[in-house]
């Protein structure tokens, strides 16, 4: 059993101190109070199993609880599972359940939700894939779970603690609710009180939560609800946030738009407003597909890519106010060596010359985006602009940001604007070339992301992530352009509050001073 690996982990996780210098200067937490929270778009459905969107994951995370979780490192931290163990083999997971815990509804987590919950995952998230190396959920007793493997699968603990889809365990009484939880029950340190679509997310404090020991790291550690309520509020036109947040009418801003930064930094600091920023793990890129006539030719991609300015995209879509980066591997990952940094630069020449050679005649090249993100949408205007120098006769296709997903998941494309999360687990990331066929089309790929699956060894990994870089750059499936930062802002009255670099809001630990 490896299990000593997994408990040192989790139990040096519980004696860091990951406190700012501003909040040790704060006053004492007080207990109370509303916070009104401006999010950029609204939630598509409360229930965290049937959506795979961010902004459930991120809002819901306060209702829901995972039995691992990410710290603030991007190491795995105990929620719900005071303790694990892993058999040497990567095929059996036990997990050891906290006692004590409560449901919303006053009942006791037990093993038997934990199971309900992970099979409901696996018949009704549309990433159901990340869990179907599980063959069997046994339950040992009330507080023991294992987990038995069709195969060798050291990312199942990075699944389960992802930030999207969160997998948040549910009592087995919302079965009640049928295939969609309407409302949801958590063990969280909010409870869920109401959905109004378009309006607002309410969220109130669970008086009988029982926070974990240790300072707060990341999802894990003392998560103490100081507020009364928590209330997320859609405000999709960035002016308007803006203007929501100047007269009080939210407390924080979720998103503060790029184009604003140098405004909040340099006015709006002046009226009390706290601009927090960091550098965050998010990836936006364009994504060929590899199954196309057009785009399955390696040299008309790696065309594209010579054509590209990938700093003019970043320029264009945030403003510079993110990092270049090629690699699936974010750029503030420990993961992320020097060869992921090995791209192509702008050479027009180049680009001509290899699009002589294969014989290109101007057929057209069409590139979906939407107008739902704005970065990916400027990405594109870009992108077309850069193409179209090297005499690439591209086309925007401006769609609905479901049907751009629904194409994506279906390899639907020549080439796309697209964004992914936070992914702790590069494996998560690189999966994504199965939808567009790259991996058919390079089975190396499939076996390095195998080999990873393995094993938790750093070293390996981190040499296994290096030789997918380089695949990547050899056959570009992609062409990554940048990890943007997170800016999110709050009156100076918001008390305890810490970005991190995840973008996902925590209002644990948070208090008003007003």
């Amino acid at each position: 059993m490896k299990k000593w690996f997994f408990l040192v982990i989790a139990a040096l996780s519980l004696f860091g101190v990951f406190s700012s210098p501003d909040a040790l200067a704060q006053t004492t937490p007080k207990r109370g109070g509303i916070i009104r929270v401006g999010t950029n778009m609204d939630l598509p459905s409360p229930d965290i199993h049937v959506t795979t969107t961010l902004i459930t994951a991120a809002l819901m995370s306060h209702v829901h609880e995972t039995l691992v979780g990410f710290g603030e490192d991007m190491e795995f931290v105990p929620v719900l599972a005071e303790r694990w163990e892993v058999s040497s083999d990567f095929k059996t997971y036990t997990f050891y359940l906290r006692k004590g815990k409560l449901f919303h509804n006053g009942r006791e987590m037990v093993a038997d939700d934990v199971k309900f919950s992970l099979e409901r995952i696996m018949r009704l998230s549309p990433k159901k894939s990340q869990l179907e190396n599980i063959s069997r959920i046994e339950v040992l007793d009330k507080y023991t779970v294992r987990l038995h493997m069709k195969k060798t699968d050291a990312s199942l603990l990075g699944s389960l603690g992802n930030f999207e889809p969160c997998m948040g365990i549910v009592p087995r009484e919302v079965e009640k609710q049928g295939d969609a939880m309407t409302h949801p029950i958590g063990t969280g340190p909010f409870k869920f009180v109401e959905w109004k679509p378009d309006r607002y997310l309410l969220l109130e404090r669970f008086d009988q939560y029982t926070p974990q020991p240790g300072p707060v790291n990341g999802f894990g550690g003392e998560r103490i609800p100081y507020l009364d309520k928590v209330q997320f509020v859609p405000i999709t036109e960035e002016s308007v946030a803006n203007m929501a947040l100047l007269n009080k009418e939210i407390d924080f801003l979720w998103y503060v738009p790029f184009k604003d930064v140098e405004t909040y930094r340099k006015e709006y600091s002046k009226r009390g407003i706290v601009l927090d920023s960091i550098p965050g793990g998010a990836f936006y890129f364009a994504y060929f597909g590899c199954r196309s006539p057009l785009t399955q030719n390696v040299k008309f991609r790696r065309a594209c890519a010579y054509a590209i300015d990938q700093e003019l995209v970043m320029q264009a879509a945030i403003r510079g106010y993110g990092v270049v980066n090629p690699s699936f591997v974010a750029a503030n990952s420990k993961l992320h060596t020097p060869p992921h940094d090995k791209w192509y630069k702008k050479d027009v020449n180049k680009a001509k010359q290899l699009l002589q050679e294969i014989g290109y005649k101007g057929e057209p090249l069409e590139i979906k985006t939407t107008k739902r993100y704005e970065g990916l949408y400027k990405a594109a205007l870009t992108i077309n602009s850069e193409l179209t120098a090297a005499g690439i006769n591209a086309q925007i296709n401006v769609m609905e940001w479901a049907n751009m997903v629904q194409a994506q998941y279906k390899g639907d494309l020549q080439m796309m604007t697209y964004a992914l999360s936070p992914r702790p687990d590069p494996v998560q990331s690189y999966f994504y070339m199965k939808f567009n066929g790259f991996i058919d089309e390079d089975p190396r790929m499939g076996r390095i992301l195998e080999e990873a699956e393995k094993t938790m060894d750093f070293d390996k990994r981190r040499k296994l992530f290096e030789e997918a870089h380089s695949l990547v750059y050899e056959g570009v499936p992609i062409i990554g352009f940048y990890n943007y930062n997170y800016q999110q802002a709050h009156w100076n009255y918001v008390k305890g509050y810490k970005i991190w670099g995840t973008s996902v809001p925590r209002f644990w630990g948070v208090w008003l001073d007003k």
